[in-house]
């Protein structure tokens, strides 16, 4: 079979890429076997030991629902999988202008492993100092800590908060960007823009259990950054066309009931469907304080996940190692969340029951995920280059919704309200 002028283009992506980082260090251990004092590479890591309870036994906290297969509530009541993670690092610095990281992270993934995955891999040429370019794997910049939303370390939580940091499933880009920094005075405001493609592999879902491949196609963006003194304002905007399998081949089953069945698999299936992000942040740290606080509106549709707003705000004060700290969370479905589904009236008898399951499916999947995140919390700096973290959530859930929460089981119930306690330590090295 002839490979689409896409296919080809992700193919000739992905071997470049390789291609330009083995080069690289082929050139780097030639550099150094010339003048061992040069200082081409530096290696880095960090890492999370976390434990967390959940108060809901019918179903799973989790702070990854696209990607993680358990957590919290029902598999087990103390989770050590959810926030607990190792990353290392190599940065090579080759000239002024040219340079790489590769970065492997390993924690719980959508197939129960602790596999090793490569986080970042890309290769940068800087033009001038305020214009540069990346090609590889790129951690996107969608929100205030998406650079660094696995380190632990760099932020004041146990995790940034769940309500806006999960509207946004495709958080890497295999591709390229660019950046220009424009300099006011004292502040400086950096566009940078991406193109480029990702491959999501996810746990599945209640009805098709299977690890699930998810391609996200066409994936383009851009993001603003204002920064003056201890003030940082953001603007991002991101599209995707996106394809989660695991969820078409439910929908799938509703082909077979004919037209009406046809057009509910097209109405809320995830066919290529458009995935479009657009956010604003901003936040105010002079030391002793800080204030923080992001924004952000997604659309996915024409498909079951509908359009969703949510925000959050954050404040926390610095006594000396400790940071006790406050978070308010909020997330609203922005569509319809039920539908009537198949006419059983029409379906031949032998199949009412089938279609009656499918119906059931469709309106589990339609159910909101909003409700409303109170978050209380302390952070310790006890060492150097790392810190004991204590947290406490009240998630309260709007009327039908499921919230974030994965592994629903029939004692479930929709609306209602759990506990969250998390305790974590952080490192970097």
């Amino acid at each position: 079979m002839m490979p689409t002028a896409r296919n080809f283009v992700d193919c000739m992506t992905c071997k470049l890429t390789a291609f330009a980082l083995v080069a690289m260090l082929i050139y780097a251990v030639g550099a150094r076997a010339q003048d061992p004092g040069a200082r081409t590479f530096r290696f880095s890591g960090y890492g999370t030991v976390g434990l967390v309870h959940s108060s809901e036994d019918q179903a799973d906290y989790t702070n990854s629902p696209w990607y993680k297969p358990s957590g919290a509530g029902h598999t087990r009541k103390w989770s050590a999988d959810i926030d607990s993670r190792l990353g290392l690092q190599l940065d090579a610095t080759f000239t002024p202008r040219f340079s790489a990281v590769v970065q492997v992270l390993s924690q719980l993934r959508y197939d129960n492993t602790y596999t090793p995955t490569v986080e970042w891999a890309n290769i940068k040429y800087a033009f001038t100092p305020d214009f540069s370019a990346r090609l590889g794997r790129i951690v996107m910049s969608t929100f205030l800590a998406s650079d660094y939303r696995n380190v632990g370390y760099a932020y004041p939580w146990v995790r940034p908060p769940l309500d806006v940091y999960n509207m946004m499933p495709v958080n890497t880009n295999d591709g390229a960007d660019a950046s220009y920094r424009f300099h006011f005075g004292e502040a400086t405001n950096t566009v940078q823009g991406f193109f480029g493609v990702d491959n999501l592999k996810g746990p599945g879902n209640a009805y098709h259990p299977a690890v699930s491949n998810n391609p996200a196609r066409d994936s383009w963006g851009f993001f603003d950054t204002f920064e003056q003194g201890p003030a940082i304002f953001r603007l991002a905007y991101q599209e995707s066309t996106l394809s989660l399998d695991g969820v078409n081949a439910f929908f799938d089953q509703f082909k077979n009931f004919g037209p009406q069945g046809l057009a509910l698999a097209e109405k809320y299936g995830s066919y290529k469907t458009p995935v479009i992000f657009y956010g604003a942040s901003a936040s105010y740290d002079p030391g002793k304080w800080f204030l923080m606080g992001e924004w952000g509106r997604s659309k996915l549709l024409p498909s079951f996940m509908g359009g969703q707003v949510a925000w959050y705000v954050s404040s926390g004060y610095r006594f000396g190692d400790f940071t006790p700290y406050v978070a308010y969370a909020k997330s609203r479905k922005l569509t319809t969340t039920s539908d009537p589904g198949l006419n059983l009236r029409s379906v031949p008898p032998y199949l009412v029951g089938y279609a009656a399951g499918l119906n059931a499916g469709l309106n589990g999947f339609l159910k909101p995920i909003t409700g409303t995140t109170v978050t209380l919390g302390s952070r310790w700096d006890f060492m150097k280059n790392a810190d004991l973290k204590l947290q406490y959530e009240h998630i309260e859930l709007d009327a039908n919704s499921s919230g974030l929460l994965i592994n629903l089981q029939p004692g479930f119930k929709p609306g209602g309200k759990l506990n969250v306690l998390s305790a974590t330590v952080d490192f970097v090295f």
